[in-house]
């Protein structure tokens, strides 16, 4: 637990030094080892191999073979294998005859004398060679023993040649040095590759550290599933780069019955539908309306750019059911302000009609127009709440009616109107909006007009259980081609940035299973009515 905490305190470049080097560091060893191995047994061999070589050679040299067979003592052997040691570096040649008496010895003192290990000698008394390692004049060596043979084929001595142990040691030395050098200059250059190695990676990851890494990648899953869009980026080869949570719920909303990704590919269908245009133009799409299984979906494409060529693109997705929700709660907010604005002019102009009035000391005309705006005031409100039971329904009635009365347009409520009080839940809020918006339009379209009227019918019908509101204007009425492209999102006829106000109806209307239609005349106006089904919980409701 310790090492795994100090470990975890280094720095990535610290982190990763360490780890090259004692990977350099482990493998240099162990080959280090193997080839100390390798050159210990190689030079054994090699050594058996020359006392073998120069032993032989010595044992057929006819001034050793004479010199044993006649038993002299002269010093040509002496002379001789002092020679040979010389050239070719060996310790000891020792030339014994058959009574193992030495004839040649490095120390001319035991010249004459028997060998010191006659029984290692001895076996090769009948004309074998063998090696051995014992301890002699010299101390410690490795010997080679090989038999001399005279002409008729008679052996006539032995002839003993060796290495003592240190002089063997010293080679073994000589020959390991170059590898501990190489095991040295390996370390060093594997530690410096380990320092740039450790650099070129920290320059890659932007100097962060792993911890950071990790934070930033969680940061950023977090981040990019808290967007409400389905975010997604692909590669010009379909490779998809990224996406979040919510490109997967569109996906499932659009109801795919396959895979849209396939091994970290996007399928062609969908790669087609949204980023083959743009690869192919290398020009980004802005808020373009799709269709994908009859999910009409907003998208958004940019092109990705590394070091000035396409790297890939990103699109931004939205259902654009929650623009169109969007849409209605502002084109609400908007009907709410302009009715109390025209309730706030209204106001003041009466307010000013009797301060006028007051100050001209016409106080019985004063009393008479407060009179009659009262009468005027409970009539319409009387007529109103007496053919819509419904108090929400009534006030956006009566505050609808005093703005078109403001802007010169006269509301008039069908007689046959009848809707009870019942409560409507989430239903009652997109009723007032789809109501707001065709009264608008509808003022909108007898504003040149010369009888600028508007005539609501509204009901509940209890047998069929649907709410029914008719909405009929005395405009100049809409042109037969025109009609199947009012409803269409972004179409006008008024003017740009217009065209949202029927499509949110006919969304509204179609969300509650219900149906909008419009019969039109030219230079008679236009009738829009809504059939919305709803069923009353109980009949006080």
């Amino acid at each position: 637990m310790i090492e795994r905490k100090w470990l975890s305190r280094l720095s990535l470049k610290k982190m990763t030094t360490l780890l090259v080097l004692l990977s350099v560091f482990v493998s240099l060893v162990a080959s280090a080892a193997l080839l100390h191995r390798y050159v210990i047994q190689r030079e054994n061999e090699m050594v058996k191999e020359k006392l073998k070589d120069i032993g032989r050679v010595v044992a057929k040299d006819p001034r050793v073979i004479s010199e044993v067979s006649s038993d002299s003592f002269s010093s040509i052997v002496q002379d001789y294998t002092m020679d040979v040691m010389k050239k070719t570096k060996v310790n000891f040649i020792v030339v014994l005859n058959n009574q193992f008496i030495r004839l040649s010895h490095p120390d001319k003192s035991v010249i004459g004398k028997p060998f010191s290990n006659i029984e290692d000698a001895r076996k090769s008394s009948n004309g074998v060679e063998h090696y051995s390692r014992e301890q002699g004049i010299l101390g410690e060596g490795t010997r080679f023993f090989t038999p001399i043979w005279n002409e008729k084929g008679e052996q006539v001595g032995i002839v003993c040649i060796g290495y003592v142990q240190e002089t063997i040691n010293q080679e073994l030395w000589n020959a390991q040095k170059t590898i501990y050098i190489g095991l040295g200059v390996g370390l060093f250059v594997g530690l410096l590759g380990a320092l740039y190695l450790a650099n070129q990676l920290k320059k890659t990851l932007l100097g962060l550290e792993p911890k950071q890494i990790a934070a930033r990648m969680k940061e950023r899953e977090i981040i990019k599933d808290s967007v409400s869009e389905g975010i997604i980026a692909v590669a010009p080869d379909q490779k998809v780069l990224l996406y979040n949570h919510n490109f997967s719920e569109v996906m499932e909303k659009a109801k795919f019955t396959e895979e849209y990704m396939q091994d970290g590919y996007l399928t062609k269908d969908i790669f087609s539908l949204l980023f083959k245009e743009v690869f192919e133009t290398e020009e980004s799409i802005s808020n373009r309306v799709i269709v994908v299984n009859q999910l009409e979906l907003i998208v958004s494409i940019k092109l990705i750019y590394v070091k000035g060529k396409i790297y890939g693109a990103v699109a931004t997705i939205r259902d654009q059911s929650d623009m169109l929700q969007l849409i209605r709660e502002l084109s609400g907010t908007e009907q709410y302000v302009d009715s109390i604005r025209a309730q706030n002019h209204k106001f003041m102009n009466q307010l000013h009609t009797i301060l006028g009035l007051i100050e001209l000391g016409k106080y019985e005309d004063v009393t008479h127009f407060i009179r009659v705006l009262n009468a005027d005031y409970r009539h319409e409100i009387g007529f109103v709440t007496d053919k819509i039971k419904s108090p929400a329904i009534a006030g956006f009635l009566l505050g609808k009616s005093s703005e078109l009365k403001e802007q010169g347009v006269e509301l008039k409520i069908d007689s046959d109107s009848q809707f009870p009080n019942m409560t409507m839940g989430g239903l009652l809020h997109d009723f007032l909006l789809s109501m707001g918006v065709l009264l608008d339009n509808s003022k909108e379209a007898v504003a040149l007009s010369v009888k600028k009227q508007v005539r609501l019918f509204l009901c509940y019908d209890e047998d069929e259980e649907v709410i029914i509101c008719e909405i009929q204007d005395t405009g100049e009425g809409i042109e037969e081609q025109l009609l199947e492209k009012i409803f269409e999102r972004g179409f006008s006829t008024k003017g740009e940035k217009r065209g949202y106000g029927l499509d949110a109806v006919q969304s509204i209307v179609k969300r509650y299973n219900g149906m909008v239609d419009v019969e039109s005349k030219l230079g008679k106006g236009s009738i829009f009515r809504i059939e919305v089904p709803y069923k009353r919980r109980n009949s006080n409701d």
